[in-house]
């Protein structure tokens, strides 16, 4: 059965299953390092997402898997050289101030998300917001 995880921002929940057999790696790293109890920023040069900076997840030697510059909606990323989880709610692209950049994909929500994703957005207008990730139970 697929390691499933629970996402809190403010109140609204989703759940998102770990793409352990796309990013082997990188889900175990994460899986590893939960929980968080972080805050959720909106990013400020990649579009239309979420995202948190820990440094629990920064590993520059951890390679890309399921490797992705465009973020689809609903789908979860990391960063490793920064280890910043990107979240994306519409179109969005991992980026810095220097161009494009890639990342992992790791983990796709399912479910019905549509109020979680409606949350991230919130972020661009009205700022941070808190942010629980827990392993799913059951």
């Amino acid at each position: 059965m697929a390691k499933e995880i629970t996402l809190t921002l403010d109140g609204v929940s989703a759940v998102a299953r770990l793409l352990e057999a796309e990013a082997p790696l990188t889900s175990k790293k994460f899986w590893e390092a939960l929980p968080f109890d972080v805050t959720m920023r909106h990013v400020r040069r990649g579009g239309a997402a979420g995202y948190y900076i820990d440094q629990r997840l920064h590993d520059e030697s951890l390679p890309f898997e399921n490797r992705v510059s465009f973020y689809i909606p609903g789908t979860i990323n990391l960063k490793p050289i920064h280890g910043e989880i990107a979240i994306s709610y519409g179109q969005s692209q991992a980026r810095t101030v220097t161009g494009n950049e890639y990342a992992t994909q790791f983990a796709v929500l399912v479910g019905d998300h549509a109020a979680f994703l409606e949350m991230i957005g919130r972020t661009q207008l009205e700022g941070k917001k808190h942010l629980v990730i827990t392993k799913r139970e059951g």
